[in-house]
């Protein structure tokens, strides 16, 4: 297999945040069981409620065939309760500190696209330390429900780089999905919540097994 032909030079580094910075799992698992009870919904098993972290509240609600008229509720519930309790249940990976403090000093800009609303995200990297090594936080909100437009509005705020000096770092499908269709290197992390062949089917153009390998990968060692 030929070697990924990595960015030389990069402008920028996007990155996903849950399962690609922070193992948030138990927070935002504990957020699903709280809002759906709040609404009168039996939850399922913590193993269900695992499967599928990445979309939208919004769009995983409704993935459970939730009703319009819950919809709101649970919403609401889960953001209150997630900002309160669940953003503290999350830890950061082993060698995040390392990527970002050498990215920093390389003078790389770093952005965020994720599937959280923007204040959300804020709130999660700032009570991890993380916020302030980012030039651009970015999620969603009522103009941007997609990861692909959340990634194209993050490159604006970056300045509006050469896409393919840009590395977008992801460990879900639509991570990597946004990053082919805006023309950005597509990096799919193992150590998250995507397994691997969903990775390699979603068009990844590089692997990587934890955070070491992709900061000597981003810095050509």
């Amino acid at each position: 297999m030929t070697p990924p032909r990595w960015p030389t030079e990069l402008a920028a580094v996007i990155f996903d945040i849950d399962g690609t910075l922070l193992d948030s799992a138990d927070g935002i698992v504990a957020g699903f069981r709280h809002a759906l009870t709040s609404v009168g919904i039996a939850a399922p098993d913590d193993a269900t409620l695992r499967s599928d972290l990445g979309p939208t509240i919004e769009a995983y609600f409704t993935s459970l065939g939730m009703a319009d008229e819950r919809l709101g509720r649970a919403v609401l519930a889960y953001r209150t309760y997630y900002l309160s309790d669940g953003i503290q249940r999350a830890t950061a990976y082993a060698g995040v500190q390392e990527l970002r403090d050498t990215l920093r000093t390389q003078q790389v800009p770093l952005g965020t696209a994720t599937a959280k609303r923007t204040d959300t995200a804020e709130a999660i990297l700032a009570a991890h330390g993380l916020n302030g090594y980012f030039a651009v936080i970015n999620g969603t909100d009522a103009t941007r429900t997609t990861k692909t437009e959340t990634v194209a509005d993050t490159l604006v705020q970056l300045g509006s780089p050469d896409p393919r000096r840009v590395a977008m770092v992801g460990d879900r499908h639509s991570d990597i999905v946004a990053a082919r269709e805006c023309g950005v290197f597509a990096v799919g992390v193992t150590w998250g919540y995507g397994p691997v062949e969903e990775l390699r089917d979603a068009g990844a153009d590089a692997l990587v097994h934890s955070p070491t390998e992709l900061l000597a990968a981003l810095s050509g060692r």
